[in-house]
């Protein structure tokens, strides 16, 4: 019995035909690392920020405030949180329920839980279109759900209160919320335009960390625009940067999608 391979004779390997922009957002995670190569390309992006050696750090799928929230144990805390940032209509009746209402209010799946205050993230769009009426409180609570389950591909901090967030596309289109179709449906019968990708970013980045961030949008095509992201070609990403050292299964991948963008890697 042959195997796909064998049938079509493949013998190069998987990073020359890899399509995944994870795993070549990955491979620039780890060449920035490299040499002098952060420097290079925060100059690459016009980076306005100083880097505090003592504070950067360079993370993938960065998920910030859902790993905070994590952090915080007490209820009365967490639905200060809530209330502090959202303030909300029903703000003081909120305030005075029990926990299980609370959660049942933001419709938390699967199940609304009596005994603590659950994750933003797992609030749902549908319970949120019955018990929000304004749709500017409804959008609002909407984005803030997003955000706790927002991952830019990579986040390079230059210092605990300043950032370059970057989202990377290879073959995909930038994301929209909502998602699913249901949930689509609810912002059609509301008349609200659905949320760019790097539009939840920013919202993400500097009105709910309060981190004042440079935004990079990176791409495989010229052409394509962003109101609040600079665009970046991947080819001109890694032209930038040295890539001497780097495994070779890293630069075929880098030079498939970005000829000779690995000519430095000499």
């Amino acid at each position: 019995m042959t195997d796909i391979r064998a049938y079509l004779n493949w013998d190069s390997g998987y990073s020359p035909i890899n399509r995944e922009e994870r795993n070549l957002a990955a491979i620039l995670y780890h060449v920035l690392l490299l040499s002098d190569n952060l420097g290079q390309f925060l100059d690459l992006i016009e980076c306005p920020f100083e880097v505090v050696e003592s504070e950067m750090g360079i993370f993938l799928e960065y998920a910030y405030v859902r790993d905070l929230w994590s952090q915080i144990d007490d209820n009365d805390i967490k639905r200060g949180l809530i209330l502090e940032l959202l303030k909300p209509a029903y703000a003081d009746a909120l305030r005075k329920t029990s926990v299980l209402k609370f959660n049942r209010y933001f419709g938390a799946v699967p199940r609304a839980s009596a005994r603590y205050i659950q994750s933003p993230g797992l609030w749902s769009v549908r319970s949120l279109d019955k018990t929000v009426q304004d749709d500017y409180e409804f959008l609002k609570t909407c984005m803030f759900k997003w955000a706790f389950n927002a991952k830019p591909d990579i986040v390079i901090h230059t210092s605990r209160d300043d950032a370059v967030c970057i989202e990377a596309k290879l073959e995909s289109s930038e994301g929209h919320y909502p998602q699913s179709g249901v949930e689509k449906k609810v912002f059609r019968s509301r008349g609200l335009e659905y949320v760019r990708q790097t539009e939840l970013q920013k919202y993400l980045m500097e009105e709910l960390l309060g981190i004042r961030t440079r935004f990079v949008f990176l791409v495989q095509k010229a052409g394509q625009t962003s109101d609040t992201h600079r665009v970046l070609l991947w080819k001109d990403a890694f032209k930038s940067l040295e890539v001497g050292g780097v495994p070779e299964f890293m630069l075929e991948m880098i030079d498939a999608h970005c000829p000779g963008a690995a000519e430095n890697s000499n």
